[in-house]
């Protein structure tokens, strides 16, 4: 009977103190000097959007452009507008108001000029440093001929091809417990 009870004893001491063992080493040491890490950026996905190219008073042809713009996601937060507003017109003053790319010459387009005068044009307007970057996924130009030919053999003329990939997909939070 001695002997029952020695190892019940015995048991629940080692249980605890391997219990108190896992609590008190299984702490992260205090470290007072912690470095924040800076919250990473956020992808805002633009829709594919086309805008005319006018000609003579005429519609001569139309600009196929999908891009993402990477912002701050601390600024972000303060921002009300959505921002694909905000790079729609930056696009349509770039490419139809200040016409920066000449379709006949698009071997001499500076592909990342036009991307940092779209983030110096959406930073200026903002009056904070929010994007930090614009990746551009597909930049087509399409003739109006082509179009009223409706001839599906002819492509539009790729101006940008594959300069920046994809943005991450979303995922979804994990369950904690």
């Amino acid at each position: 009977m001695i002997k029952l009870i020695a190892t019940g004893v015995l048991v629940l001491v080692m249980t605890l103190g391997g219990v108190f063992a896992a609590v008190k080493f299984g702490q992260p040491p205090a470290d007072d000097h912690k470095v924040d890490a800076p919250p990473p950026p956020q992808y805002v996905q633009g829709d594919l959007m086309t805008l005319p190219v006018l000609s003579n008073g005429a519609v001569a042809g139309y600009f196929l452009i999908r891009s993402t713009l990477l912002v701050d996601s601390v600024i972000m937060k303060d921002v009300k507008a959505p921002m694909t507003a905000y790079m729609t017109d930056e696009l349509f003053g770039l490419l139809v108001g200040d016409k920066i790319l000449d379709v006949k010459e698009v071997g001499k387009f500076d592909v990342a000029g036009f991307k940092t005068k779209i983030k110096d044009g959406i930073n200026a307007r903002m009056e904070k440093p929010l994007v930090r970057d614009v990746m551009i996924q597909q930049m087509d130009y399409i003739t109006k001929e082509i179009l009223d030919a409706r001839d599906s053999t002819r492509k539009p003329q790729k101006i940008v091809i594959n300069t920046d990939p994809e943005p991450p997909k979303a995922v979804a939070a994990s369950p904690s417990h």
